[in-house]
């Protein structure tokens, strides 16, 4: 019966390592739009929508700064309440160029869906940033 029962074990242990082997990641299937905005030197240049995908934040996931630059500092500006632009809470963030996870760079936190929002580029003008909403 021992034999029996380790062998049932072994074999639920090695299907639950499949499955979760074959379960998504965060990256792969985390639900987020992804869209492609222009940023402005110091202010915004293309804005979007919010959407109501399953991220609750703006987060960037890939950065190309223009000009030759390795890199740049990022900053999202939205519309508030009252119908304003406004800055995020977040200062602006230096981000090299290249393509990040999911969470890494979050530029605002739990904007409402349908809010407008942009990246601002704190040194280079016409920069471009795929940001996960």
């Amino acid at each position: 019966m021992k034999k029996k029962t380790t062998a049932v074990l072994a074999l639920a242990g090695a299907v639950a390592t499949s499955l979760m082997a074959l379960a998504p990641t965060a990256s792969a299937a985390d639900g987020c739009q992804r869209d492609w905005l222009t940023t402005g030197h110091g202010g915004t240049y293309s804005v979007i929508q919010k959407s109501g995908s399953g991220c609750h934040d703006v987060q960037v996931t890939q950065a190309w700064a223009s000009g030759g630059a390795s890199g740049d500092a990022y900053r999202a500006q939205y519309v508030n309440a009252s119908g304003y632009w406004t800055w995020a809470s977040r200062p602006y963030v230096w981000i090299s160029n290249g393509t990040y996870p999911v969470n890494q760079y979050i530029l605002i936190s739990d904007l409402t869906t349908g809010r407008w929002f942009g990246v601002s580029a704190q040194n280079t003008y016409g920069s471009a940033v795929e940001v996960a909403h």
